[in-house]
């Protein structure tokens, strides 16, 4: 398959799937079952999970995906963020929606939509980043709300998920231009008036990657599932979920990576306020006039 056919069936998969997720994220659903059944979603139709699904709630905005073994659930009253990405050889199509039973939540899930339609129309080959941030920030601020600074949207690359340019949600940046025939994910967050429009890392990493690519001989515990990782994962974030067929040693040893240094983790992102986030996401293609959306 083509680098074109293989991105744009990425986007038809990761459109089809994002059409179901409303119908499994509920009060009482499990957060371990909404991953899993967007995961097996994209699975089933013969495409792999680019990274692990997050299911981020509330003040949570990001980089939450449940660990093995986790057992919460939806409140009432929430505000749930379902991010995933789809990966045909190697290219990544990256979309999330917010669903929510709030009125402040579909307030806020309004807002990032129609900050993320007006972006999509700003975006063009030599367009700065700045001005999509700009065009973002502007629109919440007409919705009321209030954007998160220190959460970008980002180009894409082959087996590359988080690859040079940023999509900053302000008016800001340092003078970079969007390249024709180049990917970018574009993703509003925005937070209410009274938040602090900001991110901290709270909790404890539920996502990790490979930090560099392993070669050498496999003679330890630890060099083994190093090995693993980059075969398996080929640089991309995963969770320890997917570990859970390699034995009972294996999340032990993979708690040392991360301490040495080998396994780089990714904290969860929360509202600094703890102030409710919501998030939209498209991945588009860029071309001389105008983008076409992949998600």
């Amino acid at each position: 398959m083509s680098a074109p056919e293989a991105l744009f069936r990425a986007g038809e998969v990761a459109r089809r799937v994002r059409a179901a997720v409303p119908s499994i994220v509920s009060p009482g659903a499990s957060l371990l079952q909404i991953a899993e059944k967007v995961e097996k979603m994209i699975l089933d139709n013969g495409c792999q999970p680019a990274f692990p699904c997050n299911v981020s709630v509330d003040s949570v905005a990001a980089h939450y995906s449940p660990p093995p073994g986790d057992t919460s659930t939806l409140h009432r009253n929430f505000i749930a963020k379902i991010d995933f990405g789809v990966m045909v050889d190697g290219y990544i199509a990256d979309t999330a929606v917010t669903v929510t039973d709030t009125a402040v939540g579909e307030m806020l899930k309004t807002a990032v939509e129609e900050a993320l339609k007006a972006a999509v129309r700003t975006v063009a080959a030599g367009v700065k980043v700045s001005a999509i941030g700009s065009v973002v920030q502007n629109v919440l601020t007409r919705y009321g709300v209030k954007p998160i600074r220190n959460l970008t949207g980002h180009e894409i690359q082959r087996y590359n998920l988080h690859a040079g340019v940023s999509i900053p949600n302000i008016a800001a940046g340092e003078g970079a231009k969007l390249q024709e025939g180049h990917v970018y994910a574009i993703e509003p967050f925005a937070t209410v008036a009274d938040g602090f429009g900001e991110v901290i890392e709270h909790r404890a990493a539920t996502i990790f990657r490979l930090w560099k690519t392993f070669s050498g001989p496999v003679s330890s515990p630890e060099s083994s599932l190093l090995k693993t990782l980059s075969e398996r994962f080929n640089g991309l974030p995963y969770s320890p979920r997917w570990l859970t067929d390699l034995g009972p040693d294996t999340l032990s040893i993979h708690q040392r990576l991360v301490k040495t240094g080998r396994v780089k983790a990714y904290p969860v992102l929360v509202e600094r306020l703890n102030k409710p986030v919501a998030q939209a996401e498209h991945t588009v293609l860029v071309e001389k006039d105008g983008c076409t959306i992949i998600t």
